[in-house]
């Protein structure tokens, strides 16, 4: 039992100083909604972005009702630190009751010193099916934020 737990604190170590050693650094932080958010940095990519952005939907096919909620975002890939990237994935939108839609991402990001800030945006539409295929309804959504996070 001893021998086990020496060996899970070696290999624990072993992990920790890989990811040291890798540059990469844990960055925390919030959003000006509120929202936490995490990713990682290994010089200047960004990389394993987690929050979630303020969201208002549009329907777009006669009664032109909005709704609004929270939206997760999670863009896949890395983003290069002082730039401009955008990048889309097909992924569940809690808008769009959990089914999948694909989220366009814009990520905008800048450093001062040890704090990395920037802008979040994402957009994405879905249908809802209504009383019959001739009345299924058309959302647009769109959402955006701002962030600082330091390690």
């Amino acid at each position: 039992m001893k021998r086990i737990a020496i060996a899970l604190a070696v290999l624990g170590l072993a992990a920790a100083s890989t990811a040291a050693a890798a540059g990469q650094a844990e960055y925390r932080g919030k959003t000006k909604a509120g929202t936490s958010i995490k990713f990682r940095v290994a010089g200047k990519t960004l990389s394993g972005l987690s929050t979630a952005v303020p969201v208002v939907c549009l329907e777009t096919t006669g009664s032109y009702s909005s709704t609004s909620g929270v939206e997760l975002f999670q863009p896949p890939g890395a983003f290069r630190i002082g730039t401009t990237a955008k990048t889309k994935a097909l992924q569940p939108a809690a808008m769009n009751r959990g089914i999948k839609a694909t989220k366009n991402y814009t990520v905008t990001t800048a450093s001062s010193g040890a704090r990395v800030t920037g802008t979040l945006k994402i957009s994405f539409s879905f249908l809802r099916l209504g009383a019959d295929p001739y009345h299924s309804l058309i959302y647009i959504c769109s959402g955006s934020t701002t962030f600082t996070a330091a390690p």
